[in-house]
């Protein structure tokens, strides 16, 4: 046999080899992929750039919007709600064996043509329902429902918008939220983190940390079960929201 035959023969089952193993490791695999039509989730957070609206005339054009996970009919299965920023947000109910159903519309789901930027699925009012809670970034002074939304759980998959009732109707620059109980008095309270705003104004001394503003700046909410009530407007930051639990008591780090 010659050289070059044999070095052939080589690479030829060096190849299959490679396609073998790659072919195990893939079976092998924590993850798997799910196609939509075998899922049935359908969402898409497409974007489509205007004059007024790109990466240009918006910094954070391209940070998404969100997607939590919460079983909001206590079946022992997580259900899933996607928040769009151009997109409608979609709610999808688990029916097991990876299978959802987009029950958005019966659910009381509105679109209310507003730009989502995060969603957090916690028990806000402390009834054993899981709760939805939306952040908006608010781009239409004159949208009266451009504010970020509380669908408080009314059973039977069903939702009521009640944001405004609750104190958590914030008009602003929000990001995301993250709900934990830091008083320990047994229900869930809330830090609310917003974007920045980058313009000449935010330059100076330091005595500009002080200074609070209405769109920006992060904020903390004590629960007090029938009425959310605003502790304190906290310094603008902008990064992600960790809690963690220290000595019995829940810290929170904004980096």
């Amino acid at each position: 046999m010659s050289v070059n035959k044999l070095s052939i023969y080589i690479f030829v089952l060096t190849l299959l080899l490679s396609c073998n193993k790659d072919k195990s490791a893939g079976e092998n695999s924590i993850f798997m992929a799910k196609e939509s039509d075998l899922s049935g989730i359908t969402f898409s957070n497409k974007l489509v750039d205007r004059n007024d609206l790109n990466i240009i005339e918006y910094l954070y054009y391209y940070n998404g919007a969100g997607v939590a996970t919460g079983d909001i009919n206590n079946d022992g299965l997580d259900d899933i709600f996607f928040s769009g920023n151009q997109t409608p947000d979609q709610l999808y109910l688990n029916k097991g064996n990876l299978k959802f159903e987009n029950i958005t519309e019966k659910a009381g789901i509105k679109d209310y043509k507003t730009w989502s930027t995060g969603v957090a699925m916690d028990d806000v009012n402390n009834d054993g329902l899981i709760d939805i809670y939306v952040c908006k970034v608010a781009m239409n002074d004159n949208n009266p429902d451009d504010h970020n939304l509380l669908y408080i759980n009314q059973g039977g998959n069903t939702f009521k918008e009640m944001s405004n009732a609750y104190g958590l109707d914030f008009k602003g620059f929000s990001t995301h939220a993250g709900f934990f109980d830091y008083d320990r008095d047994g229900d869930l309270d809330m830090y609310l983190l917003n974007q920045n705003i980058h313009n000449v104004n935010s330059y100076g001394t330091i005595d500009k940390r002080n200074l609070k503003d209405t769109l920006a700046g992060d904020v903390f909410y004590e629960n007090k079960i029938k009425k959310m009530e605003n502790l304190k407007m906290l310094q603008p930051v902008q990064v992600s929201i960790v809690v963690h639990l220290a000595m019995d008591w829940v810290c929170l780090w904004v980096m």
